[in-house]
């Protein structure tokens, strides 16, 4: 292996993650300037239905207003979707309806798979310098998946599927949870739940204006209410168009970030197993795996799994480099070694 290939890549992943997390406070700044346009807009438009003449003057602490306004809701929006997904052991326990198998450990015997999994996570941790986080085990998934989130190196928290923790060999075990080891170490969990708070920041807009608009429509008999509506739609318009381009380039954003961010763990899960064939194995699997599309806690949290459970209508919009740049990625890091093939996996599997 080039042993020092996955620093290089690693040292560009951060400095393309910097250079995407400027553009998205751009964006932020560029979303309030937006909102104080639009109140402007929206001024302008009732003074002069109304026969008046509007002067610069008045028009400017209009349009200061409106940017200041948007922008101090759009934080406490955020702020608050931040406090909603500050995860607890308690508030992950049954968020996912998982065991933390850390506290079993303190008061009784695990199984043998349950007790090869904190193994594997302690080695791991070691490996990683990194304090040992607490281990969820989701029982009644059977899809090969993980995540990772944190609250401080020493309030951190992995969770694994238990088709991961029963299907995958020790090695592609090791890679995963370094993988997700090397989520928490580089504050990937933290930068990812801000800036999914950040989506909903920008979403009030959208929501606002659409509630503003649609109320009339649902509670008006028509066709008072439609013409009502119509007028509404007048009115807020530019705030709908302003809350679909926020959330749209938001989304866009975090996904960008997000699968920098992931090809840099798998860097980093290198790093920490000083080896390839555990990851390409365990890639290889959870691409070969069909994962569930229907379980609430995986589907909400799509971002900050091992693989994403679906797939989205964009590669704008994917959070998740494809399975197949990865495997070409980590090879990459290993020149000489192939990719596992499918009668590999087969094997494997069986």
């Amino acid at each position: 292996m080039d042993k020092v290939y996955f620093f290089k890549r690693q040292d560009e992943l951060r400095s393309l993650t910097v250079t995407l997390l400027v553009l998205t406070v751009i964006g932020s700044m560029g979303v309030a300037c937006m909102g104080g346009v639009a109140t402007g807009l929206w001024h302008y438009q009732l003074v002069t239905t109304s026969g008046g003449t509007v002067e610069m003057e008045t028009l400017r602490p209009v349009v200061i207003m409106g940017a200041s306004a948007s922008l101090a809701l759009t934080l406490l929006v955020v702020l608050v979707r931040l406090i909603l997904l500050h995860f607890s052991r308690s508030s992950t326990r049954r968020f996912f309806n998982a065991r933390d198998i850390v506290d079993e450990a303190e008061h009784s015997t695990l199984g043998t798979a349950d007790q090869r999994l904190l193994n594997v996570v302690e080695e791991m941790s070691l490996a990683a310098a990194f304090p040992r986080p607490h281990v969820f085990v989701l029982d009644d998934d059977s899809t090969i998946n993980s995540f990772a989130l944190a609250r401080g190196s020493r309030n951190s928290i992995i969770g694994i599927t238990a088709g991961a923790r029963d299907r995958l060999a020790r090695d592609e075990l090791q890679a995963m949870i370094a993988h997700e080891l090397a989520h928490l170490d580089n504050g990937d969990a933290a930068i990812n739940i801000r800036l999914f708070a950040l989506i909903y920041g920008f979403r009030w807009l959208y929501d606002f204006s659409v509630a503003v608009i649609g109320y009339p429509m649902r509670k008006v008999e028509w066709p008072a209410g439609f013409v009502i509506g119509a007028w509404l739609t007048f009115v807020f318009g530019v705030f709908f168009v302003l809350g679909l381009f926020g959330v749209a380039a938001a989304r866009i954003m975090q996904a960008a970030i997000a699968r920098q961010r992931e090809y840099l763990a798998d860097a980093s899960a290198v790093q920490f197993t000083r080896a390839t064939r555990g990851l390409l194995g365990a890639l290889g699997k959870a691409g070969e795996c069909e994962q569930d599309r229907k379980h609430r806690p995986t589907h909400t949290t799509a971002f900050m799994m091992f693989v994403s459970p679906y797939r989205a209508r964009s590669w704008v919009f994917r959070t998740h480099p494809k399975i197949e740049q990865r495997i070409e990625a980590t090879v990459a890091m290993a020149p000489g070694l192939r990719a596992p093939q499918s009668e590999d996996l087969a094997k494997a599997h069986s």
